[in-house]
């Protein structure tokens, strides 16, 4: 049992990222609370600057750790999530940041004997780096804000793992979410009770989210940003948008510090977005238990989505596709796989329709301010929810 000492803890796990790090603590640093933690384990083996810079920021409510040797992602993660000390722990990347209304959600959620609250994105800041295959360098430095009401609606969250799992574990929308969203210690301390960790596979955020879900708690959803997920162009995210985050799993530089990494024959031999989502979810549902729901993992989705996002691997797909046949899993012939196909193509299409109804970078977002760090975007989104904002939860 890990002793509470602030409300928050927000967690940041980075690696040579540096450049980015530094502003992303400022801003949280900036925040005026005794109440709030900021932990950071850094594994960087580079000029380290980052850790020169901790070395001077004379603050208690940073707890910094440099650890030398190469650590996976999960691992960083794992590491850094034991350092918490606050009530409720929020997990971020080293390019994001938290609006100051992180307090007051927090101690709402207090109040109220909520133990997961997770915000509808509606604040994004993209660093002046970020690039994207459709839109260049348009949303370059800037801070966007969509509509928002603070409405709060209460979910179940196995009934949504349910609907996360027909479609293949494709992102965390829906689901209580630790990355990007606040989740109490007891349940943090419940994830580790049942198998010594809070995180399996290779993506700590999704694996957080189905396994949150797994414990089977109601969970809060509100409108109202209290966190700012970033895009900067060295990061995942990044490379996503730009379309070169795949590839091999034995040289791809995320993949390769995972030792002993188990890759079910049933997922594709590649990495990318869907097969590393997908990768989590499975070992998550291994680890925590969640044999039930394995059953319910729709695999011709996820070969379906690698079919269409990744022709380059359409023979390791397949390889895939005849391993789950082999062992015996249900829904993958061939004709499940085209049926996701067409829906996978007939949810390209209409996305790419709405596109065309609003084809501008901002789709209907506000833009508040084109800035060069999250520091001063972290500035702006709060300044501007002060004047949005009169009243409190």
């Amino acid at each position: 049992m890990v002793d509470v000492d602030y409300l928050v803890s927000v967690v940041i796990p980075t690696h040579n990222r540096s450049q980015y790090a530094i502003y992303c603590i400022e801003s949280l640093l900036d925040i005026d609370s005794d109440l709030l933690q900021v932990v950071v384990h850094d594994t960087s083996n580079d000029s380290c600057e980052l850790a020169q810079w901790a070395k001077e920021r004379l603050d208690k409510r940073l707890t910094y750790v440099h650890w030398k040797d190469r650590l996976s992602m999960t691992e960083n993660h794992e590491r850094a999530m034991s350092l918490a000390t606050g009530e409720y722990i929020c997990l971020i990347g080293d390019d994001d940041s938290v609006s100051e209304r992180i307090i007051e959600v927090a101690a709402f959620a207090k109040s109220k004997g909520i133990k997961m609250i997770t915000p509808k994105v509606k604040a994004l800041y993209y660093w002046p780096d970020f690039r994207t295959k459709m839109y260049g360098a348009a949303h370059a430095g800037r801070v966007y804000l969509g509509e928002f009401n603070q409405r709060i609606e209460y979910m179940g969250s196995l009934e949504n793992l349910d609907v996360a799992l027909q479609n293949a574990c494709q992102g965390t929308d829906a689901l209580p979410k630790l990355y990007h969203g606040l989740v109490h210690q007891s349940l943090i301390n419940d994830l580790r009770g049942s198998n010594g960790q809070v995180f399996f596979g290779t993506s700590p955020d999704m694996s957080a989210s189905v396994g949150l879900s797994l414990l089977g708690h109601e969970y809060a959803l509100i409108d109202l940003p209290f966190t700012m997920p970033g895009g900067a162009g060295g990061s995942n995210s990044g490379r996503s948008a730009a379309g070169k985050h795949k590839g091999d799993l034995k040289s791809d530089p995320h993949i390769a510090p995972f030792k002993n990494l188990e890759w079910p024959e049933i997922i594709p031999h590649f990495f990318s977005v869907e097969t590393v989502w997908a990768h989590a979810a499975w070992a998550t549902l291994n680890g925590v238990g969640g044999s039930e729901q394995l059953k319910k993992f729709n695999l011709a989705r996820l070969y379906a989505l690698c079919v269409w996002g990744h022709r380059d691997y359409i023979s390791t797909t397949r390889q895939a596709r005849r391993a789950a046949v082999e062992q015996g899993y249900l829904r993958v012939s061939r004709l499940d796989v085209f049926k996701e196909l067409f829906v996978v193509v007939s949810r390209h299409i209409a996305m790419r329709f709405k596109r065309l109804l609003k084809p501008s970078a901002s789709n209907g977002r506000e833009v508040l301010a084109v800035v060069p760090d999250v520091r001063l975007a972290r500035h702006e989104l709060d300044m501007n929810l002060r004047n949005r904002i009169k009243t409190t939860l």
